[in-house]
């Protein structure tokens, strides 16, 4: 198939997610339904959507059509509807943006760069390492990083977020609106600016 190296979905799913040498894409469903399913490749984005007469069948029956994804490079990647994406492995990333605005996403990762923007009650888990990392969150997103080992970054939250964090050298933080943030290790720490209600606490971790 043509070449990708960005991932926007558009629809109720579940996805698998894996790095290999070739791209390919592929519906783990019947051949009925899997022609439900629709693909387009636009400057190097793969964007994923259901046929309109069918998607009114997935929110009807909460239903989640199994896709499986290889990338070569990942540089982006959107969840915009209710869809469910994991990692197949350790995904070894350079610079990726991340926008998760509904479903979840949960994947381990060993890359240089990490920019994800959680939003609207959607929830991330990152686990593995990265030398950067950069978060922000809004209305009542919840993202887990507490696996997640990073050197530096931001993490801005606001308006009910909740974030848990591992930073081992340096990190700017900024909480609004009644967000939540444990953290994990001793980093440096810039305050930009803790609102009231908020409340930043250093994490638990049990004893092996």
């Amino acid at each position: 198939m043509i070449e990708f190296d960005s991932i926007v979905v558009q629809t109720q799913c579940r996805v698998s997610l894996q790095k290999g040498e070739v791209t390919s894409f592929s519906i783990d469903e019947d051949s009925d339904r899997a022609g439900w399913i629709e693909i387009d490749i636009v400057n190097g984005e793969l964007v994923i959507y259901t046929r309109p007469e069918f998607y009114g069948f997935l929110l009807l029956h909460d239903y989640y059509p199994k896709i499986n994804i290889t990338f070569n490079e990942l540089k982006g990647l959107r969840l915009l509807d209710r869809c469910f994406v994991k990692s197949i492995d350790t995904l070894l990333l350079h610079q990726t943006g991340i926008i998760v605005k509904e479903g979840s996403l949960n994947i381990c990762v060993d890359a240089f760069s990490i920019d994800c923007t959680v939003l609207k009650n959607a929830r991330v888990k990152i686990s593995g390492e990265s030398i950067i990392s950069h978060i922000l969150t809004n209305q009542k997103a919840i993202y887990d990083g507490s696996a997640f080992e990073c050197s530096e970054g931001t993490v801005h939250a606001h308006f009910d977020s909740t974030i848990s964090i591992w930073y081992t050298t340096e990190v700017e933080i900024g909480l609004w609106g009644r967000s939540k943030l444990t953290y994990r290790d001793t980093p440096r720490m810039k305050i930009v600016q803790i609102d009231e209600g908020c409340s930043l606490k250093a994490l638990e971790i049990p004893l092996t």
